[in-house]
Parts: structure tokens; sequence; C-alpha cells
């Protein structure tokens, strides 16, 4: 029988945050504490890199590699995951983030029994880069609000209905006919919600569920996939494609007319 769930891993240079990310898989699997899921590495770098593939190797990982010079193209590397995929859902899920308790499990569970929804979480900031050996229990007292729950972001969410979730759990086949994401962003930013947007306009209401919490390491900012040109870029983009939602002339001018 194949796995439920499978998680594609979009990587490049976050050795810390995958080797926390594999203590944690290997302590959920002996607890019960994470679901059936197949996990693909897509490394999108110049050269593989050997330690990695041992790294995720050990935990039951699958390795792939795509060659990648320049600009992270993280979109590029989950369309070639995805064409692998023949579980009924997915995630585009971040090695840097670590799912605290059952979030993961529970995840699944929710999608599968809420046929509506496209269920998200939410995810707090923490200090520090590595997790192994951590009390994840200490650790989330001392972790922040993220960027897209504080108030200013919280108002654009609620007065120009842009849609963000932390790990939207994709219908496997219903992503595949959508084409999977835009490869037209390439670095950090927007491709998220430009998914988000298209697969709700599906049917599926984006619903955020504030027990799925998943702690966010902390890492720096490499200019290849995350500089000022690259994020502008990205979020014109998204914005040029989703005209209609912020310009009144979406839901909201039809049902007032």
């Amino acid at each position: 029988m194949p796995n439920e769930l499978t998680l594609l891993i979009p990587y490049r240079q976050r050795e810390k945050a995958l080797s926390s990310f594999c203590e944690w898989l290997i302590y959920a699997r002996n607890s019960e504490a994470c679901p059936d899921v197949r996990i693909l590495l897509i490394e999108g770098s110049p050269a593989p890199t050997e330690k990695v593939c041992a790294i995720a190797a050990k935990a039951g990982i699958e390795y792939y590699f795509v060659e990648n010079e320049g600009v992270f193209h993280k979109t590029r590397l989950l369309n070639f995951g995805l064409k692998l995929v023949s579980s009924s859902y997915v995630l585009a899920y971040d090695v840097d983030l670590i799912p605290y308790r059952n979030s993961l499990l529970r995840h699944l569970h929710l999608t599968k029994s809420s046929p509506l929804f496209l269920v998200t979480g939410y995810r707090l900031m923490l200090d520090r880069a590595s997790l192994i050996g951590s009390n994840l229990d200490e650790e989330i007292d001392r972790a922040t609000i993220a960027p897209e729950d504080l108030p200013t972001a919280l108002k654009k969410h609620l007065t120009s209905f842009e849609k963000f979730g932390v790990l939207p759990m994709f219908e496997t086949k219903l992503l595949q006919q959508l084409g999977g994401w835009d490869e037209n962003f390439s670095g950090w930013g927007g491709e998220d919600q430009d998914l988000i947007e298209r697969y709700s306009s599906l049917g599926f209401t984006l619903c955020k569920v504030p027990e799925l919490v998943y702690l966010h390491l902390h890492h720096d900012y490499e200019l290849d996939w995350h500089s000022p040109e690259i994020l502008t870029r990205n979020r014109s983009y998204y914005y040029g494609k989703n005209q209609s939602k912020y310009d009144g002339s979406d839901i909201r001018g039809s049902s007032s007319s």
C-alpha cells in the first residue's frame, strides 16, 4: 500500500536544519508521532553533496539532485519532486521546520476529514539553528510569533484577502492538474501564496489550525535566494497575477453590485 503523504523538501545548504529534522523524524517514527510518510529531499546546487546524501539516507529520506546554478530555484525543484509523487496528499516542506508534538500526524488527519478545506498551520520562530537533543516544550516557551501573524500582516490578510498558511497540505491529483508551482518564481517569496490562491479557486477554503505548530529554526539569508531584488521581483509578479483580488474587482465587487 502506498504512503498517504509525501513531503517534498527543496534543499540547499541547510545542514544543521537537516540534521535536526532527521533527529526529529527518527524519534517521531519510533514514538508513532509521525504518519507513514515518504520524504523526498531534492538538492539544488552546482554539484551533489555527499554528506547531505548520507544524512538523508540514515533517516530513510530519498535523495535527489537537480543542478541549480545561480539563484536557488525552489519551484523547479518542487515540480521535479511532484512528478515522483504517488501518495494521496503532498506537502512542500521546508527543512528548517520541526513539527511540534504530533502536528504532522494531526495535519494529515484533519486534511483527510475536511474535504472542503485547505488545511494549514502556524510557525513559531526560534533563535537557534539546531535542535539536536533539545526539549521542544522548553523551546516553544522561548519562541516568537512569525512575521505573517504580526498585526500589520494579519490586517493585510483580512482586508486584502491574501491567503497564507504554513504547510498547506494538497491533494496530489489536484495539484498535478494545476501544473504544480509556477516556475516564474525563483528564490524566496510569493510562490506559496500563488499556489494557495490557485488551489483555493478549485473550491477550497483556507483553514489555519492553531493546533498545528511548526518550530522554525533560525538561519541567515543568502543573497542567492533572498536579495531585495529577488523579493521585489517575486512580489511584483505575484501581485500582477492576482491583481483582481486587491483592486476591488473580485468577489467583493460582484457581491456588492
